[in-house]
């Protein structure tokens, strides 16, 4: 996946940035984890198909956090029937191992990112509103057209610009010279950030998820969320990504869903063939109200997940 930062590299391949870089970064995030042990230690055991709910559950009930939250995911209206779980082992077995898995990812992913505390506020505030944007258009999207994904959508939307934090993080008096926060993401974006910082925001966030053992795929999301195009594995959720990412780009730009050209947006033929993007047009101003009105509420307030 990654190659070295020669000129020359592969266009599929993802560049590593350089060494003085990384080196800031780990220095800087020393004290600072992308995911707390227990999430880390049920994240494996959900990937081995010998696991039992029963050890899972007795895993995950360490983090009350994260046992809180898969009760809440089993207990919602997507899931939920007449009788409410209690007990956290039902609600395992109500959701899956794999969509657990997802839970997992995306509540652990978002406290980490509330965690990484940037030298303005506002730039925090803006980052985690685009972010928390991204996951729930994504997810808007996934079940208006039944993409078939379980959560997975939500985490790659909340996770796609984290590499704009980490900028901020070690590069704190460059960062607004290179990415103003406009949200205008067009042409030569990612140039602009590499030539004042020796890197983008996608390159790095993409070493440092893999540097963390983050799984493949999220690494494949903030790597390529932005060149869609050139990734063959994890292709629809990358493209999903990508085009969440422009919707909730104009929400920020804009305030509202009003004016919102799904002609514009450059992934949108990597994710649909020409008769789901039809669909898509006349499904657009709903989908970006829906996911307006779900960021405003308090739950996705900064510092309350």
């Amino acid at each position: 996946m990654f190659t070295g930062t020669e000129s020359g590299a592969p266009r599929t391949m993802l560049t590593i940035p350089p060494e003085e870089l990384r080196a800031r970064l780990l220095n800087k995030l020393a004290n600072w984890k992308m995911l707390p042990e227990v999430a880390v230690r049920a994240l494996a055991m959900a990937r081995d198909p010998d696991c039992s709910i029963k050890e899972f559950s007795q895993v995950v009930e360490r983090d009350s956090k994260l046992a809180f939250e898969i009760l809440r995911i089993a207990n919602s209206a997507a899931h939920a029937t007449r009788i409410p779980i209690v007990v956290l082992r039902q609600a395992v077995t109500r959701l899956g191992l794999a969509h657990c898995r997802n839970v997992i990812l995306s509540a652990s992913l978002g406290s980490a990112l509330q965690r990484l505390t940037l030298s303005e506020a506002w730039m925090q505030s803006a980052l985690w509103r685009h972010s928390v944007l991204t996951g729930l258009i994504a997810t808007e999207i996934n079940q208006q057209f039944k993409l078939g994904f379980i959560g997975e959508e939500f985490t790659a939307g909340l996770i796609h610009d984290v590499g704009r934090s980490l900028l901020a993080v070690i590069a704190p008096n460059h960062f607004a010279e290179a990415d103003s926060l406009d949200f205008v993401e067009e042409g030569d974006f990612l140039e602009h950030e590499r030539a004042i910082l020796r890197t983008d925001h996608c390159e790095l966030a993409a070493w440092f998820l893999a540097h963390s053992n983050l799984p493949e795929v999220l690494v494949t999301v903030v790597g390529r969320h932005h060149t869609p195009e050139l990734v063959d594995e994890h292709r629809s959720l990358v493209a999903l990504t990508a085009v969440a990412d422009h919707m909730a780009n104009h929400v920020q730009r804009v305030g509202s869903a009003d004016g919102y050209a799904p002609d514009d947006n450059a992934a949108m033929p990597v994710l649909f063939n020409e008769s789901r993007r039809a669909s898509f047009s006349r499904r657009v101003h709903d989908i970006l109200c829906e996911a307006i009105k779900e960021a405003n509420s308090p739950c996705w307030k900064l510092g309350r997940q």
